[in-house]
């Protein structure tokens, strides 16, 4: 899993990241041993201190990190393999560190003039506490390998979904396209020609970024400028686009085809039924750590009754909510004389393969 990959020293010890947890445990050890040193008047004793540190350290780290161990090892065996090395590795492991447990605090305490049974200590240690270990760290493993397994699936169920959300956009911009370009075949055989070859490159990008969950605002102004150059061969003169676009976050991350859905509603309820037509105004800033990307333009007020009805908007939401949680907001309403689309999200940074960046409406 790509967990195990990322990470493989957590996938080993899964206590680690509850490392605050095991401090706290070795710390109240330590306190309650000083007591007893206190009480009986060893303090004094630097053998005494050194067991007193010693000694919860070393029980604590058998039980959190040695004990689960051989489980961790075995566990991308397959079955019944995984269980049975597992468990004997867990026998041999455990018990040799149950045995060494003791000998360590008596080594420290004979120093210090304490004297006890050591292979009384010692067998008890063997019958106790390594059969202990060998349950805690089963269970640490098992419930480790239970986390994975379902943090992979939440992935693959985020993944699954972000998939349906862009394969209802994909099919609507190729609809869309298409309909503009049976208006042209008629009125002008040779724009619609180089209309299709515009629209080759946009399915090319939009192919492309459908095989990724996210994409740089880069790759996203490529697919706007090849929807904007199909827009312009219908619409001519009446389409007007200004670029406000901060080249410097182009390689912001952020969900395919975020902004021309917005693009394309601008142009369908703003510039279209205009007979001047329009202007469109696409910004791109950022601003603490935060990117704000706008969509302005001129003509028809934005109808109330499409903001949040119309699928592709539904959409747009629900792949912002997926990627960004409440980290990201889509707010439409109208904005001097035309209407402002704006989302505005947390920037996060990713490398992505792809050709030289082109200019804004190259």
């Amino acid at each position: 899993m790509e967990a195990d990959t990322a990470n493989p020293w957590a996938s080993l010890f899964p206590l680690a990241r509850n490392w605050r947890v095991l401090l706290v445990c070795y710390s109240l050890w330590v306190a309650v041993l000083i007591y007893s040193l206190g009480t009986s008047h060893r303090l004094s004793n630097a053998w005494f201190w050194a067991s007193a540190l010693s000694g919860p350290f070393t029980h604590v780290a058998a039980f959190a990190f040695i004990a689960p161990l051989p489980w961790t090892l075995s566990r991308r065996l397959p079955s019944p393999w995984k269980f049975v090395l597992g468990f004997a590795a867990s026998v041999v492991i455990c018990e040799s560190v149950s045995v060494s447990l003791p000998a360590i605090d008596a080594w420290l305490l004979t120093r210090a003039g304490h004297q006890f049974n050591l292979s009384r200590l010692t067998s008890v240690y063997s019958s106790l506490v390594g059969p202990a270990m060998m349950i805690v760290g089963g269970l640490v493993a098992s419930r480790a390998r239970s986390e994975e397994l379902r943090a992979a699936s939440e992935a693959e169920a985020q993944i699954a979904k972000n998939r349906l959300l862009q394969g209802q956009v994909h099919p609507h911009v190729l609809f869309n396209a298409l309909n503009g370009l049976a208006e042209l075949v008629h009125k002008d055989p040779k724009a619609a020609e180089t209309a299709i070859r515009h629209l080759s490159d946009l399915l090319r990008r939009i192919l492309r970024a459908s095989e990724h969950m996210r994409l740089p605002l880069g790759e996203e102004r490529k697919i706007i400028s090849d929807f904007l150059a199909l827009e312009a061969i219908r619409l001519g003169p009446r389409l007007r686009v200004l670029w406000d676009w901060d080249e410097g976050l182009d390689s912001i991350e952020i969900p395919p085809l975020l902004l021309q859905p917005l693009v394309e509603n601008a142009i369908k309820h703003g510039i279209a039924p205009s007979i001047p037509g329009g202007d469109i105004i696409i910004r791109a800033r950022s601003r603490d750590g935060s990117v704000r990307l706008e969509i302005w333009n001129s003509g028809r007020p934005f109808p109330n009754q499409v903001n949040g009805s119309g699928i592709g908007l539904k959409n747009l939401r629900s792949r912002l909510a997926l990627h960004f949680g409440s980290g990201a907001e889509l707010v439409i309403g109208p904005s001097g004389q035309g209407t402002l689309a704006c989302i505005q999200f947390e920037a996060t940074q990713v490398e992505w393969p792809h050709e030289a960046s082109e200019g804004p409406g190259s």
